[in-house]
């Protein structure tokens, strides 16, 4: 009885791996797809480029702001930098074809700090002048490119490139002080002013996103934003009816951000 029992122990082990040769394979499961809608919330940080404010000036006749700016009493060029925290939301669409790629457009619109101030005051004449500049809200509508890394397996992380359109609500405040001057400049309320301004650029940038699960995905994002240039023009009238004109203006501002993301496929 013993000795039957060995031999079928035995035979059973020649044959379960075969069985299990001849048994069909668990196909893994499909990764999560990128295709659908989604939106999300950003935060992070804009900043560290420098803008140039240029002055330019015309009078009727002497002592005016434009012989300020001739005589250098006023600064034909000053830098200003600025830097600031930007948050806000964003909602887009993705196509995933041939299991690797990603195709897809995405808007977002963004609150912000930003703001940068200098002022420059004369050696050779009673004149102050003070800039600031601000970008209260920033949007872009973009497209996007990308290619997904270990698509079956692995992390499924989609790195991207993107470019499009940026759009932004700019102020300008100038304001020219000359306290000893006759009359002072403050007693002009057109010798300082603030104007708000929609400025339209361009954008381009990168990121990298990481699909947490079939929904929920986190994103690290890269931009470089240009908008449009801006202008205040400040007028003062000094003895004899003689008038002046200083034409203040912001050249094409360059945003750097950094920003982290959070999204929802909502189907």
């Amino acid at each position: 009885m013993k000795r039957l029992l060995l031999v079928g122990l035995a035979f059973s082990a020649l044959i379960m791996p075969a069985m299990a040769a001849d048994m069909p394979l668990k196909a893994p499961p499909p990764p999560p797809t990128w295709t659908g809608l989604y939106w999300g919330v950003n935060a992070g940080w804009i900043g560290g480029s420098e803008y140039n404010i240029t002055n330019t000036g015309t009078d009727t006749g002497v002592e005016g702001l434009g012989t300020g700016l001739a005589v250098g009493a006023i600064p034909g060029t000053i830098a200003v930098s600025h830097s600031g925290f930007i948050g806000g939301g964003q909602i887009g669409y993705n196509w995933q074809t041939y299991t690797n790629w990603v195709w897809g457009i995405e808007a977002d619109f963004q609150g912000t700090t930003v703001n940068g101030s200098a002022g420059a005051a004369s050696l050779i004449g009673p004149i102050t002048t003070v800039y600031k500049y601000e970008l209260d809200d920033l949007g872009t509508v973009r497209a996007r490119v990308g290619w997904v890394s270990s698509p079956w397996y692995g992390t499924n992380l989609l790195w991207y490139g993107t470019a499009g359109l940026a759009y932004g609500e700019t102020k300008l405040t100038t304001t020219a002080q000359c306290p000893t001057a006759a009359p002072p400049c403050f007693t002009e309320s057109t010798t300082s002013l603030s104007s708000t301004h929609t400025s339209v650029g361009w954008t381009v940038g990168a990121g990298v996103e990481w699909k947490l699960t079939p929904v929920w995905s986190v994103k690290a994002e890269y931009l470089y934003t240009e908008l449009g240039s801006q202008n205040n023009t400040l007028t003062y009238t000094y003895p004899v009816g003689n008038t002046s004109t200083l034409t203040s203006a912001v050249q094409r501002e360059k945003d750097n951000i950094v920003r982290f993301g959070v999204n929802y496929k909502i189907f």
